[in-house]
């Protein structure tokens, strides 16, 4: 029986996966990248929902008001 993937669904589960994530991006360069542009992409559709505030001013990578 193939074990089961357990989805992230408190900020402590999340933190976890997060830790694990990261070392997976340390120890490979192709997986770093990988990681980081899915991380972009995921930070961009939160912006594009307002997610960070109407012109992206809490957006963890910087505001993005002009």
């Amino acid at each position: 029986m193939m074990g089961r993937t357990r989805k992230p669904r408190t900020a402590k589960s999340m933190s976890l996966a997060w830790a694990k994530l990261m070392e997976q991006a340390k120890a490979s360069k192709d997986d770093e990248k990988c990681i980081s542009e899915a991380f972009n992409e995921m930070l961009d559709r939160l912006r594009a929902m307002d997610f960070f505030g109407t012109e992206g001013q809490i957006d963890p990578r910087g505001d993005c008001r002009e």
